[in-house]
């Protein structure tokens, strides 16, 4: 049976080197081409997808991973919802000000200040999703990835809210000429596309945390529980835990504990 949560993991790897490549070359390109952002658009699926199966498999290990993954799944959305609900009222009503004369452009840059807490949330998930399934060298990568991952997104948001304010200021919502304002909407479009760049280094770092579980759970080192009901024989139990554990491993799948010698 295969562990929907080493699936999970193969997706998320795939989706977000996907998602990689598609910053770089819309770095280099300085386009928004359609088969770019498609590739982009594939590995944010891939990643969703990945995420899903690990919600689904999420009590294969211990009880505490179960746990953990409910505690990502909320994280995450908390983290999309709120900057949506913030950002969307605010651009709502800056436009209506627009109209009326009194727009302040200040107020809309410092709402974007919100996704640097959305990225802290999103960091947390990520913390809470991976850390039972990680070793000591990746819990200390997991740690420097959700890191640099909130001060990348803190350099881009400050970026973006620049951009989002110089924008708005140029635009004549009363007298509105619909080829300018789509013209200036694919200008912002396209540097805030180019600000991926800034994501690729916390993008390695992810890949690094979410190949090593990988690696454990093929190699054999982290067990999921079925896999460990079907082998297990009722006289062997870790004595760090006492949980029944599959005959021929030599890590405890479910305190971790190592073993020199079978049992």
């Amino acid at each position: 049976m295969q562990s929907r949560t080493k699936t999970g993991l193969l997706l998320l790897i795939i989706g977000i080197a996907l998602s990689m490549v598609s910053n770089i070359l819309l770095f280099i390109l300085g386009t928004t081409q359609t088969t770019i952002a498609s590739l982009g658009s594939i590995g944010g699926l891939l990643f969703l997808i990945g995420i899903l199966l690990f919600i689904l498999g999420r009590k294969e290990f211990n009880e505490r991973h179960r746990k953990f993954v409910i505690y990502a799944l909320i994280l995450w959305f908390i983290s999309i919802i709120i900057p949506t609900v913030v950002v969307s009222v605010a651009v709502f009503q800056y436009v209506s000000q627009s109209m009326s004369g009194v727009a302040d452009t200040d107020s809309l840059q410092n709402i974007f200040m919100i996704f640097p807490i959305a990225s802290i949330l999103s960091g947390l998930a990520y913390f809470f999703l991976l850390y039972e399934l990680e070793n000591k060298i990746g819990r200390m990568i997991l740690f420097a990835a959700v890191f640099v991952s909130i001060i990348t997104s803190i350099i881009v948001m400050m970026s973006i809210g620049s951009m989002i304010g110089e924008t708005f200021e140029s635009i004549d919502f009363v007298n509105n000429d619909p080829s300018e304002i789509n013209a200036l909407t694919n200008q912002i479009s396209q540097k805030i596309s180019s600000l991926g760049i800034y994501s690729i280094f916390t993008n390695i770092l992810m890949l690094i945390v979410l190949f090593i579980p990988y690696q454990r759970i093929s190699s054999g080192e982290l067990i999921a529980k079925y896999s460990a009901n079907q082998t297990s024989k009722p006289d062997r139990r870790c004595p760090n835990c006492g949980q029944a554990i599959p005959f021929d491993a030599n890590i405890c799948p479910y305190c971790s504990k190592r073993f020199d010698d079978y049992l």
